[in-house]
């Protein structure tokens, strides 16, 4: 009988990185999504069916998997042809493998991070290097595709930098917490022996239980931030990955 894993996390579609390696090597991944995501398309599709705006935009910033989802299934689809080839030849910033494979799949060319990019504050690095080295003398426009609750790293350190880059973030969805959550993950837990924690949202009706009950499984959080605040609410972390990414989340379960 394959171990259980269980990903505290929607699971990505078409297909999920963590799921897929987690099968490979023999471990049986569960889902338990804590939130769902509304998109909220409409400004976006205003400003790029403006070609007087868009022609403007030099890059894209696309940090969020599920900003990429709203990108291919809701605005994308609303453009015209000329228009979806010109969104599509822009520059796209990103952070993680598996969010640049996504952007890639959506038919991306140009993409930089990714890999190299294990979160945003070196993004924005990525980012004010490259603009730096272009010596260009004069701004370029960035376009920051978010979710209503997002960090402010990205944004606070291009701030530092205005003689470089312009920045506009833009909206594109917002997240609520699912009803049941804390049913669902009892009912998965009873036999697995490990938790995976990709994020603080939506875990608070999860942590008494959790803080309870560590004793009968392992915890492993993706990053450093989650670990910090399952830490502060009393909960002990067995097992940081060190990178956002699922062949990382194999190496530590496969530590534990």
């Amino acid at each position: 009988m394959h171990e259980r894993v269980i990903l505290l996390k929607n699971k990505t579609r078409p297909k999920d990185a963590y799921c897929n390696y987690l099968n490979e090597y023999n471990y049986e991944p569960v889902f338990v999504p804590l939130i769902k995501h509304s998109y909220i398309p409409s400004e976006a599709i205003t400003l790029l069916t403006d070609d007087n705006y868009f022609n403007q935009v030099d890059s894209l910033i696309l940090t969020s998997q599920r900003a990429v989802e709203c990108l291919e299934e809701s605005i994308i689809p609303s453009l015209s042809q000329i228009q979806k080839k010109k969104l599509l030849k822009k520059t796209v910033y990103t952070v993680g493998p598996a969010t640049e494979d996504f952007i890639k799949r959506v038919g991306f060319t140009n993409v930089k991070g990714g890999i190299n990019a294990g979160n945003g504050s070196v993004l924005a690095d990525i980012i004010i290097n490259d603009l730096k080295t272009l010596k260009s003398g004069k701004f370029s426009n960035f376009l920051f595709f978010v979710g209503e609750v997002r960090k402010d790293i990205i944004p606070k350190k291009l701030a530092l930098h205005k003689d470089l880059i312009q920045l506009k973030e833009l909206i594109i969805y917002k997240t609520e917490e699912l009803d049941g959550v804390l049913e669902n993950f009892e009912r998965e837990i009873y036999d697995s022996k490990y938790v995976v924690f990709f994020s603080p949202q939506g875990t608070k009706k999860l942590l008494p239980f959790v803080k309870e009950n560590h004793g009968a499984f392992k915890v492993i959080t993706i990053g450093p931030t989650t670990k910090d605040y399952l830490i502060s609410n009393g909960i002990n972390v067995d097992m940081v990955c060190e990178k956002p990414e699922a062949s990382s989340l194999v190496k530590s379960v496969q530590k534990l």
